[in-house]
């Protein structure tokens, strides 16, 4: 038996001629349709790939003439397809990795040493799973697998090409249209994921007037000033606002509970925020976030710094401090280095962790061959770069962080872990090739105004807003966490993971940020990896076909 652990509430089932198809994402309606016309697998994913919006396809069959699985993940989704033979020997898809990790048995549940490495550089592992046995399909590929026929096969079938004729004084009129036909199927039963930010607030028009928002909010004092934006863009915008307040001093009780569901390491400090939004807000299934605008238009600090370095390059002079004159050489001496250089600066976006360190603990060869599959991994799906070095490395960076930082992932897999779905407009396939078709750098900075493209399209709806004000991320400090805060005696009740750095002293007083990854881990380690209880999320649909899995060879499990 073939069968998909579905974990989306708002996911397309469609049965007929001994198929079932099943379609996760923005314009599930047109797709249905196409099927229910009798269009083939490739008809079907083309008129996926024509649509702006992102999402996942598969489809099982029972038809002797063709594969028992195909699935399709579109090229700017992050809408997961996994899959895996479980313990049993049976074949598995799904949406949500917890499901994939119920269906094996702990001894089952091994992780490669790869794995081990990327995490410790990127909180995340970008290509790949957790677990050796669990499969998961790449950006813009097709799989095609009969169980006890073939092995899995992938291709990539989809990439990303730059639209044409664009201007950036005027490519925020096209961002008003992309945005409104990726919105619309949702745009009445959505509610808005409000911050205050810029990519939040300028998504509001897009929804049923009055919109409907919630905000998740943690007391930590740090994010005062994240609180009064979203307080502020509400007052503007005018939705009607639920909060979500959690105090810091359940933070560790909240972030087990967030890992304990979501079946994977949490990734980021605020995942406990967004789990908190999706488990106690009772107003929809359908959440509409503004992640990914910073990625496509913005790239945030690594922009700005590397941007501040460029522009000075040829000065001669000494910063005020001896800290930032070794920092500006750095910064310069990785921007004259190849884009693809895993020393270079393109290739330090995406990357959560103390370097040095992380070499050190993995050594250079490992770190080389982790940074340069990331490369290979983005340039197969985006034009190559052009431009003078600074417009190339941040080229690349921008595409890298795009399909390897995952925090869109995690975040959409927390959701669908308590039954809700996160709709994310700015990871359209139209969106992300509007980006493309402004040249490098001109996407993300004009007029000295980084990310202009969303803000001057939020400037004509809502002119009072203070397109100027300092961004605020949301991050919570993550040295005081862990020095007195919530997170002080993590290591105490977890041990370190063994792939961490062998340093002097306290791990958490030379680098809060690794220390973050390995505390992740190391929950995820104790409470989900090595559990007998783990257990599909308890509102999944099952859909399956009979296949010939009783006939499964042994290199079945091999990708």
């Amino acid at each position: 038996m073939a069968t998909v652990l579905l974990a989306n509430p708002n996911a397309a089932v469609v049965s007929g001629d001994e198929r079932r198809w099943i379609v996760c994402g923005t314009h599930a309606l047109e797709l249905r349709t196409e099927i229910e016309r009798g269009a083939d697998f490739a008809a079907v994913r083309d008129l996926h790939a024509s649509l702006p919006g992102e999402g996942t396809i598969i489809r099982l069959s029972e038809r002797e003439d063709e594969p028992t699985i195909r699935a399709h993940r579109g090229i700017t989704s992050a809408y997961e397809v996994f899959y895996c033979l479980d313990s049993s020997g049976e074949p598995v898809v799904t949406d949500l990795f917890r499901n994939a990790l119920a269906r094996l048995e702990p001894a089952d549940r091994r992780v490669p040493d790869r794995a081990k490495a990327a995490h410790l550089l990127f909180r995340t592992v970008p290509m790949e799973t957790y677990v050796e046995r669990i499969h998961r399909l790449g950006h813009g590929e097709t799989l095609t697998w009969s169980p006890g026929e073939t092995t899995p096969r992938t291709e990539l079938t989809e990439t990303l090409e730059p639209e044409p004729g664009l201007s950036p004084a005027t490519a925020h009129e096209r961002l008003d249209a992309v945005l409104s036909a990726i919105c619309a199927p949702v745009a009445d039963e959505a509610s808005l994921m409000l911050s205050g930010g810029v990519d939040s607030t300028v998504l509001e028009p897009y929804l049923t007037n009055p919109t409907e928002s919630v905000t998740g909010s943690f007391d930590t004092p740090e994010l005062e000033r994240e609180r009064e934006y979203a307080d502020r863009a509400n007052e503007l915008v005018g939705t009607d606002r639920t909060v979500v307040e959690m105090a810091e001093s359940e933070y560790l009780d909240r972030l087990e509970a967030a890992v304990d569901s979501l079946g994977l390491p949490p990734h980021q400090l605020q995942t406990p925020t967004f789990d908190g939004v999706f488990r106690e807000y009772d107003g929809g299934a359908t959440l509409v976030s503004g992640q990914v605008a910073d990625g496509v238009f913005g790239l945030g600090g690594q922009l700005e710094m590397a941007r501040t370095v460029w522009r000075t390059r040829h000065l001669r002079y000494v910063p005020p401090m001896v800290e930032k004159l070794r920092r500006h050489r750095s910064v310069l001496e990785r921007l004259r280095r190849q884009p693809s250089d895993p020393d270079g600066q393109a290739l330090r976006f995406a990357i959560g962790t103390n370097v040095p360190l992380a070499v050190d603990a993995l050594g250079k060869r490992r770190y080389d061959r982790r940074q340069r599959e990331r490369y290979e991994y983005t340039m197969a799906r985006v034009p190559e770069p052009t431009g003078d070095s600074y417009a190339r490395h941040v080229h690349v960076g921008q595409w890298v962080d795009f399909f390897c930082e995952d925090t869109d992932t995690i975040w959409r897999q927390a959701g669908l872990a308590r039954g809700s779905e996160m709709y994310t407009p700015f990871a359209g396939k139209a969106v992300a090739e509007l980006a493309l078709g402004l040249p490098s750098p001109e996407r993300y900075v004009r007029g000295g105004e980084p990310k202009h493209v969303p803000k001057t399209l939020l400037g004509e709806w809502y002119p009072d807003y203070d397109r100027r004000k300092p961004k605020g991320n949301g991050n919570f400090p993550a040295d005081r966490f862990h020095a007195s805060g919530p997170l002080e005696t993590i290591f105490d009740r977890y041990e370190v993971p063994d792939f961490a750095p062998d340093v002097a002293g306290r791990i958490v007083d030379r680098s809060p940020g690794l220390a973050w990854n390995l505390a992740g881990y190391a929950i995820w380690r104790d409470r989900v990896l090595r559990s007998a209880d783990v257990a599909p999320a308890p509102h999944s649909r099952t859909v399956s076909v009979a296949s010939s899995a009783s006939a499964l060879r042994s290199d079945a499990e091999t990708v």
